[in-house]
């Protein structure tokens, strides 16, 4: 079974989370676990309450397939030190990494992002709360998540092309059933307009 660590600060995104973590549970046959700072419970900013499998400092990146960094004010705030050094030591052991809305800023921290493709809510929110970032010159400004390797990133506002783009990473074989769910995210936006009181 592969496994997925997902990295829930306090008020954590709960958008971003959700079509990530639910397909890659229940269609991927992932193994997921959170991590929060001290593996205490974290609230979502909508206010569910996660409890922590481990702290931020417990995470072995050998002991996992894909690390997800999911969006939350309190990324903004400064860098966390243990997530900066947790982001490159998995990044150099080549795991799957995702990162969106604020979460690229501990990508961008790290140094994940200063030479290859990525994206984020915008590259002067990036420049703005990441002084070291020096990946401007491969910053894609586009609504969608962007990949770089073994790094997904993506604005906070595209949690469904991040968890496609997280599946094409981690599951490229099962490129049909990542095509569907594409088109069934699609569909909603795809519909015409008008009906009902919409």
């Amino acid at each position: 079974m592969k496994r997925c660590i997902a990295l829930f600060n306090h008020g954590w995104a709960d958008w971003e989370a959700g079509f990530v973590l639910a397909v890659l549970r229940e269609y991927f046959g992932f193994a997921v676990r959170i991590a929060t700072p001290g593996g205490v419970e974290a609230t979502s900013i909508g206010g569910v309450r996660a409890a922590a499998d481990l702290a931020f400092d417990a995470v072995d990146p050998t002991d996992t397939d894909l690390l997800l960094v999911i969006g939350s004010a309190s990324w903004i705030e400064g860098e966390d030190l243990v997530v900066s050094d947790l982001l490159r030591r998995a990044d150099a052991v080549g795991l799957s990494i995702g990162a969106i809305c604020a979460g690229t800023l501990a990508a961008a921290r790290a140094g994940l992002l200063d030479d290859r493709p990525h994206t984020s809510n915008d590259l002067a929110f990036l420049r703005a709360k990441s002084p070291a970032y020096a990946g401007a010159a491969h910053y894609q400004d586009a609504p969608v998540a962007a990949r770089g390797g073994n790094v997904v990133t993506a604005p906070g506002s595209a949690p469904t092309s991040f968890a496609v783009a997280v599946l094409r990473l981690v599951a490229p074989e099962r490129e049909a059933d990542i095509a569907a769910y594409e088109a069934m995210l699609g569909a909603e936006h795809a519909h015409p307009k008008g009906l009902g009181n919409l």
